[in-house]
């Protein structure tokens, strides 16, 4: 088969120029391969590269945030826990009654003779109400000490606010004691807020 006639130059040249014409002529098809597939190749794998990136850094994140979010439910599992074994430790509203007479049975089981034994208005605070018990008694040292271990050692919680001791002039040991005990209910979440003091005084109005 006859070759073009605009190729004759180049095939009468001289060896040495045909091979260099061959040489730019790969380079020019490996220039232009390059520039018309190639670039385009690396330009869109630098592109997934990057985006490669960008998604392990939020996988990274997400799996951060992940592992606080298990461990703040871990902690609040644990603060639940708590918060159920403190609040069993605290009489409900039903259970006060039964309370009081203990605290009664207690007092005269101890050998005291209770002349007052008065529950006051709760004193609300945000999570829990304080419920003051004034209580007026007389007996020996012995006594008010059995009573006070048998306060401390019921199921729920009862402290002594306040104590003022005087002697009763009849023995050495025999005393008359004002005490203030003082036990608490728990105000779970929800509750009423507590009353601010000017809506309180209204109210004792």
């Amino acid at each position: 088969m006859a070759l073009p006639a605009f190729l004759d130059p180049i095939v009468t040249l001289p060896k040495q120029y045909k091979m260099i014409l061959g040489v730019v002529g790969l380079c020019a098809i490996g220039a232009a391969a390059y520039f018309l597939l190639l670039g385009p190749g690396h330009e869109r794998v630098a592109k997934l590269d990057q985006s490669l990136k960008t998604l392990e850094s939020e996988l990274a994140q997400d799996r951060a945030t992940l592992a606080q979010l298990e461990q703040a439910r871990r902690l609040a599992t644990d603060l639940e826990q708590k918060l159920l074994l403190v609040t069993a430790k605290l009489p409900s509203d039903r259970e006060m009654p039964p309370l009081y007479r203990t605290l009664v049975d207690a007092a005269f089981q101890s050998g005291l003779g209770v002349a007052l034994f008065q529950p006051k208005e709760p004193r609300v605070q945000d999570y829990y109400s304080e419920i003051p018990i004034v209580i007026t008694a007389e007996g020996g040292y012995h006594e008010l000490a059995r009573f006070l271990d048998r306060v401390a050692a019921l199921p729920r919680v009862v402290t002594v606010a306040e104590w003022k001791l005087a002697g009763t002039g009849r023995s050495k040991d025999s005393v008359h004691a004002n005490l203030t005990l003082a036990t608490y209910t728990y105000r779970p979440v929800g509750s009423p807020p507590v009353p601010k003091a000017a809506e309180a005084a209204e109210r004792k109005k």
